[in-house]
This record gives structure tokens, sequence and C-alpha cells, in this order.
């Protein structure tokens, strides 16, 4: 409330610092012009261009707006963990702490350090787990699982296991 010492309200005595009022908007005009230069060029070359980045989760915020949709975000990073189950099969277990991906993929590569990891299965949003069965022993394995919805994706942890034969097992 205004006083004689003091004639202005408290909205109008709190504003954020600067930097952060400048780097918002700075944020907002970048995404803003991105879009914008997307739709020149496609305008230009006649070419239909896909939005990507900043963009793209500007256009598909905007089209939740107007569709009068709920916001759902971009699927968060899961941590897997892997565990020998025997010689010839492992189990990978993963937790999902915000529960909006609409499924996941299992990637899985060869030899230690390899990079290429190939998908090798497409499980539903309910899965928590996944079997890897038929492994050969003395092979190292690298597991990642990549968490998906309409709005994006994102990839896990790389876990790496051996399976080995352990005494008393065969």
């Amino acid at each position: 409330m205004p006083s004689k010492d003091n004639p202005k309200t408290e909205e109008q005595i709190y504003q954020p610092p600067e930097a952060a009022r400048s780097s918002d908007m700075h944020k907002v005009l970048t995404a803003l012009d991105e879009i914008f230069s997307t739709f020149r060029t496609q305008l230009r070359d006649e070419v239909p261009k896909p939005f990507t980045g900043d963009a793209k989760i500007a256009v598909d915020v905007f089209n939740d707006i107007v569709a009068g949709l709920g916001f759902e975000t971009r699927p968060q990073a899961v941590r897997i963990e892997a565990k020998q189950l025997s010689p010839t099969e492992i189990e990978l277990m993963w937790t999902d702490n915000i529960g909006n991906a609409d499924g996941y993929r299992v990637k899985r590569c060869e030899g230690y350090d390899c990079q290429d990891l190939n998908e090798i299965a497409q499980l539903s949003s309910r899965d928590r787990s996944f079997k890897d069965i038929n492994l050969i022993t003395n092979i190292v394995y690298r597991y990642q699982i990549v968490a998906f919805n309409f709005r994006g994706e994102i990839s896990s942890n790389i876990v790496d296991i051996t399976p080995i034969i352990r005494q008393g097992e065969k």
C-alpha cells in the first residue's frame, strides 16, 4: 500500500532483475525468430521442412493452447541398471518418475566401447524391465533405453554387462 513516504505499491516496487527479464525475453525472441525463419523458408522454397529444437517446442505449445489441451512435457531421462540372470540372459530395469513416456525403445550393441546401438525391442509405457536372452558368454553388451512420447525422446545412460559362467552354473 502506498504511503506518503513511499508512494509506490508493492507491485511497483518489485521488479525482477534486468538480467533475468532480458534472458527470458532473449529465449522467447530466439524461439520466435526460429519459427518465423522456418515459415519464411517454407514460403520461399515451397518445400515443407519440419520444425526442430526450440521452434518445435514453441509450435507444439502453441498448438496445445489453441486446441485447449493440457501441457505434456518431453519424457525425462531414465536411469537403467543391468543384472545377469544366467550365463545367457540379462535383465534391464529402470524407473520413470515422471511417467509421461508413451513407450520405450531398447537399444544394444556388442563389444567393448561399441557406439552403434541398434533397436532390439519396443516396449509399452507400463514396462519397467526387459529380459535379453540367448546371449553369448564373455561378450560385452551395451544397452540403452530411449523414452519417447509425442513431444520427443530422450536416451538413458548406457550400461555395459558381460554375461559370465559363475561357479555352479552351466
